[in-house]
C-alpha cells in the first residue's frame, strides 16, 4: 500500500445506538460513522440491516424548494441545517436535495444543529413521500435519484436503489440496509435520530 492509499473498514460495535449517541461512541474510539458510499457496498455484500451513515439527507417539503437565507428545519425532529450550509445553486429549484457530510452535529441551545463539512446538491430527489421509490444512485453520494420506469428497468441490478423520504422538510441521518424480505438496496431518509441502529 502506498502513502496515498487509505484503508477503510466498518467496525461493528455490537450495540444499537441513537444517531447522536452513535457519533459520540465512535468518536470516543477515535473513529467515525461510516460514509454512506462505503455502507452502500458493505451492507449489500454482508446482507446486514440498519447502519447509521455519517451523512444526512436534507430536502425541502414535498414539491417545495429551499429558500434563500432560511434554515432547513426537519418537520418532525427539529434538526437544523443552517441556511449558510445551503448552496446557492440549490435555492429555488424543485426536485433538489442535499447530501450533507457533517463537520459536527450537536445540541446548541436545546436544538440539534448540523454543521456541514461539505454538501453535494442532488438533482432528482423524489417528491413522492412515505413509500419506497426506485432510482439510480448518484455517482458519489449513492443516493437514489428519480429516473423513468423504462430507464430504471434497464439498470443493472447492482445499480438499483430505493429511497424513502418524509413529506415535510427533512434533515435526517441516513440508514442503509439490504432489504432482507425484498432483496434490494434501501436508503432510508425517514429515520429519526432517536431511533437506534
Amino acid at each position: 500500500m502506498n502513502s496515498n492509499t487509505q484503508t477503510r473498514e466498518i467496525v461493528q460495535l455490537g450495540r444499537d445506538a441513537r444517531y447522536l449517541d452513535a457519533r459520540k461512541a465512535v468518536a470516543e474510539r477515535k473513529m467515525g460513522l461510516p460514509p454512506h458510499p462505503l455502507l452502500d457496498a458493505y451492507v449489500w455484500r454482508n446482507r446486514v440491516y440498519g447502519f447509521w451513515a455519517d451523512e444526512l439527507l436534507a430536502h425541502p417539503e414535498k414539491n417545495g424548494v429551499f429558500q434563500g437565507g432560511k434554515d432547513v428545519k426537519d418537520a418532525l425532529t427539529g434538526m437544523i441545517l443552517p441556511a449558510s450550509h445551503v448552496p446557492k445553486e440549490a435555492v429555488g429549484r424543485k426536485g433538489v436535495g442535499l447530501f450533507v457530510v457533517p463537520e459536527d452535529v450537536g445540541e446548541e441551545n436545546g436544538k440539534v444543529i448540523v454543521h456541514a463539512q461539505s454538501v453535494i446538491v442532488l438533482d432528482g430527489i423524489t417528491q413522492v413521500s412515505d413509500k419506497w421509490v426506485p432510482g439510480k444512485p448518484h455517482d458519489i453520494a449513492r443516493i437514489p435519484l428519480v429516473v423513468s420506469a423504462e430507464k430504471f428497468g434497464r439498470l443493472p441490478e447492482d445499480e438499483k436503489r430505493w429511497l424513502y423520504r418524509i413529506a415535510g422538510e427533512g434533515v435526517r441521518p441516513l440508514v442503509h440496509n439490504a432489504g432482507a424480505l425484498n432483496n434490494r438496496r434501501n436508503v432510508n431518509g425517514n429515520n429519526q435520530p432517536g431511533e437506534a441502529y
